[in-house]
């Protein structure tokens, strides 16, 4: 392994910090014992591919979840286009937020606010199963894995070619956590074409971008998505989709 190799935490510090939240009577008495158990040699492992150098995340003076767009880029950089098997390893995503980018999630994911700190540790502390919502409610993972389903470093598509960005798709993500929920809280948001035309459809900007519009029409190309594969479409057929689909509101 080389010196930038990656690491993941061990099954057994899992269990570790599991238990360690179970019995901690404060955020701080619990964050002591997670660096305890991160201390120990045997409790963290290299994985099989190299990173490059992490850079900072900023969550902001306010925490503002724009901010969350940057600091996804700055993810995806870091750790680049893992394959799926290790970025769904609940060890990596859980040794990144106690090790790697714990300032970031002590600033972002403050555990002294608030009475169910505990429940805070199991949404974006620690990842304890791996599915669709909890990679996308991670602290960390879910930066990364928005910037997967949106890069487009060759500037293929329309957001990135008028802008000039890569990750225009992912900025456009990250507007607000309920177009993040509306987009991926659902089976048809792993589909990166899908993601793609939906949010061509939300730069539009006015009705086609509320939060209220988005989750209506991915719940309707959710229902499409049962009985039709959207990950054969083209562009040009999800955006007929796309289209048929939007609540008749938005096109009044």
């Amino acid at each position: 392994m080389t010196e930038n190799a990656a690491h993941a935490l061990t099954f057994e510090a899992l269990v570790l910090l599991t238990r360690a939240l179970e019995t901690s009577n404060s955020p701080e008495d619990f964050l002591a014992a997670a660096d305890a158990i991160i201390a120990q040699p045997d409790n963290v492992l290299p994985l099989p591919f190299d990173t490059g150098q992490p850079e900072s995340l900023t969550p902001g003076i306010n925490r503002e979840k724009s901010r969350d767009a940057d600091n996804a880029t700055k993810v995806y950089e870091f750790l680049g286009a893992l394959d799926r098997a290790n970025a769904s390893d609940r060890r990596l995503w859980t040794y990144l937020a106690f090790s790697t980018y714990r300032d970031y999630m002590e600033l972002r994911w403050p555990l002294t606010e608030g009475n169910n700190w505990k429940g805070r540790v199991k949404r974006r502390w620690l990842m304890l199963n791996v599915s669709r919502g909890p990679l996308i409610r991670h602290g960390i993972a879910r930066l990364w894995w928005i910037s997967s389903l949106t890069y487009d470093p060759r500037y293929k598509f329309s957001l990135s070619k008028s802008s000039g960005d890569p990750f225009a798709y992912t900025r456009e993500v990250f507007r607000n956590e309920d177009r993040l929920l509306s987009l991926f809280d659902r089976e048809a948001g792993a589909l990166p074409g899908v993601v793609r035309v939906v949010l061509e459809h939300a730069a539009q900007g006015g009705t086609y971008s509320t939060d209220k519009h988005l989750g209506s029409l991915m719940m309707e190309l959710t229902l499409a998505y049962g009985y039709r594969d959207l990950g054969v479409l083209s562009s040009e057929d999800l955006q007929t989709l796309v289209a048929q689909a939007a609540p008749v509101s938005a096109l009044a």
